[in-house]
């Protein structure tokens, strides 16, 4: 009975560990905290893109209804460099819940249903998330295998547009992290990731309308508190100019509270 008792306290040592390493930074996570538990999360984002640069700061704030449940809201603020000035962006609510989760000895694999809600409370850009113009609607899957040695992430969603169909959007995401520390608990250790993201847009006039970006990132972690940033670089391009962006830098830290 002892060795089991220890066993599963190593367990969950373990599983603490992996999940406390790091979430993605340009993928939202699976893994759940705590019922009870928040996390903070504040992003500086600079586009650059032939059609209009950029940047934006972003306030993310979700609530852990239960261990498998979280809510979720998004507040962006625009600065529009070339057009001059400032201005609230598109306000967003989410919801997500876990409904697969698998821990083993030093590994754990979770995966989560998630729905994203976009008001256009921003100036009309056409700007996906800063300022569309309409409303909405984003649902998907966030899946997540974390061990101590690596981490995979996958997001796979749709977004529909009511009032514009014609900008639906199918969107897939990977990204992989490496830890480049030694397990420790509580946590103090450097990630790099590379997490690539892809759009489809239903065709128009016989022409396919697609992108692929690839964005190495830089993670620190230690106790509640992450810092990151990452460069995301355009692979391939084929989209309404508006989408388009040549790369964007990201700067951001996140605390539990």
């Amino acid at each position: 009975m002892k060795y089991l008792a220890l066993q599963l306290i190593l367990i969950s040592i373990l599983i603490t560990t992996v999940a406390a390493q790091g979430p993605p930074i340009r993928l939202d996570k699976p893994i759940m905290l705590g019922a009870g538990e928040s996390t903070v999360r504040a992003l500086y984002n600079y586009v650059d893109s032939d059609f209009l640069n950029f940047s934006s700061l972003n306030l993310e704030v979700d609530y852990n209804i239960t261990n498998s449940m979280a809510i979720g809201m998004e507040i962006p603020w625009l600065f529009t460099h070339d057009l001059g000035g400032s201005r609230v962006g598109d306000l967003g609510v989410m919801m997500k819940y876990q409904f697969f989760q698998n821990d083993g000895m030093g590994k754990s694999t979770r995966i989560a249903a998630k729905i994203k809600q976009m008001f256009p409370t921003g100036e009309d850009l056409k700007i996906p998330g800063l300022g569309m113009g309409h409303y909405k609607t984003y649902s998907g899957l966030t899946g997540a295998y974390e061990s101590l040695n690596m981490g995979i992430q996958a997001e796979l969603g749709y977004a529909i547009i009511p009032s514009n169909s014609h900008l639906n959007y199918l969107s897939y995401k990977l990204g992989v992290g490496i830890p480049l520390l030694k397990p420790s608990y509580p946590v103090n250790q450097i990630n790099v990731y590379i997490e690539s993201e892809a759009i489809h847009l239903k065709s128009q006039n016989g022409n396919a309308r697609y992108a692929y970006y690839l964005a190495p990132g830089l993670q620190y972690a230690r106790g509640k508190f992450t810092l990151e940033t990452s460069l995301q670089f355009t692979i391939r391009e084929e989209l309404p100019i508006t989408y388009l962006r040549n790369w964007s830098l990201l700067l951001g830290g996140r605390m539990v509270i």
